[in-house]
């Protein structure tokens, strides 16, 4: 979702996924996308610094010497030669009030150290439940901790610019300072003909999209109750309309029975998951769920990057349509976060109709205004340009 944080692609907002190295599930290396690392004073060159990071609880070499290798709306992410077997995702966003207390003493800066502690806490809490509502392997273990790096204000202040973050004026950069972190197994993506990626847009933000049509997409399925056609033909033009990244998905479905019983499978467990828990799925980046063939050649999902964070939640729809019902206006943090909620209701609605069941997901709030008025109240300006393809066919890969 878009933010006024952060100005990435696919993931509008601060904490939203997308942008990570690409991963392979089961593949060889000779197999894999991901691009070779680069070393890191050229991959930072933008940055202009080098960064040593010190190693993990677990290691005895000091120091490590990291690898950029990708970067996304929430996280930086490296790669130590020295342990080619994981990768080290620091999540910038949510140790900024680490960053931030240093400036306001140190009871302020040990209550953000306990906060994402707590943080860390509350993600492998998370991460072990949605694993649970899925087949073993099909979402991959990682561990979160908080780690102590190293800092120069040359650094910090690249990364704030580079995330449009506004940057304090009395910003003070310790030499080393705690932050949140996960430890993953490294997962080389798949070649694309192997892989079959799940990813949603935003459809409010984008312009291809005639207001007429999005209400029409809008009103099939933002709930369980369907208005619209029922012919299937005519349900999956809309669909491939107002999703367009779906017009593949609904060819393969109609083609291969075995990815559409996957299917089914996937998104019954998803909205499973998302009633039992009131929070979403990500799907919004590309790569974050795909589905791969497994040793006996049947398609399965695999999750690979998503785990929402906690405040993408079914709430978020009741606080907006009554503040959008009764004329108030809507920060842009709030707008982009209900954004990822809304359209992912719609998208799983959306994978159940090509799925061929009647499962759905019914969320309060969701039919109290019309579309018209989703639409006009979660617009961002500024993000229609970052979120419109260059054609309605355009692929996010």
């Amino acid at each position: 979702m878009p933010a006024s944080a952060t100005k990435t692609k696919r993931t509008i907002r601060p904490l939203v996924k997308g942008g990570y190295p690409t991963q392979s599930v089961g593949l060889g290396d000779s197999r894999s996308l991901r691009p070779s690392p680069k070393e890191l004073e050229a991959a930072l060159s933008e940055f202009g610094h080098k960064l040593v990071m010190m190693a993990s609880d677990n290691c005895r070499v000091l120091p490590h010497i990291l690898h950029l290798i990708g970067k996304g709306g929430e996280h930086i992410v490296f790669e130590d030669i020295r342990f080619p077997n994981y990768i080290l995702k620091v999540d910038f966003i949510e140790s900024l009030p680490v960053l931030y207390a240093q400036a306001r003493g140190e009871e302020v800066i040990a209550k953000a150290i306990a906060d994402i502690s707590r943080k860390a806490d509350d993600h492998r809490n998370r991460i072990k439940r949605l694993q649970s509502y899925f087949l073993p392997g099909q979402v991959p273990i990682e561990i979160v901790r908080v780690k102590e790096i190293p800092l120069t204000k040359k650094v910090v202040v690249a990364v704030l610019k580079d995330r449009n973050i506004e940057i304090p004026k009395n910003l003070v950069v310790p030499k080393t300072m705690p932050v949140l972190c996960t430890l993953q197994h490294k997962i080389s993506r798949p070649k694309k003909e192997d892989r079959i990626d799940i990813y949603s847009s935003y459809s409010e933000l984008n312009r291809t999209i005639k207001l007429e049509y999005y209400s029409e997409g809008h009103r099939l399925l933002a709930s369980a109750q369907s208005i619209g056609p029922v012919a299937k033909e005519t349900r999956e033009k809309i669909i491939s309309y107002i999703y367009p990244s779906l017009k593949k998905i609904i060819k393969i479905a109609n083609e291969d029975e075995g990815f559409r019983h996957a299917l089914a499978s996937y998104i019954k467990r998803a909205m499973k998951y998302s009633a039992d828990t009131n929070e979403i799925i990500d799907m919004a980046g590309g790569g974050n769920v795909m589905f791969v063939k497994n040793e006996t050649n049947v398609w399965e999902p695999f999750l690979m990057d998503a785990l929402s964070p906690a405040e993408l939640n079914f709430d978020l729809i009741r606080k907006a349509s009554l503040l959008i019902k009764h004329g108030q206006e809507i920060d842009i943090r709030t707008k982009a976060n209900t954004l990822n909620v809304l359209n992912y209701i719609r998208f799983a609605n959306a994978l159940a109709m090509i799925a061929g069941i009647a499962t759905r997901l019914e969320v309060f709030g969701i039919t109290s205004i019309t579309p018209q008025l989703w639409h006009e109240g979660l617009m961002i300006e500024k993000y229609l340009d970052v979120y419109t393809p260059k054609s309605r066919n355009t692929e996010v890969e």
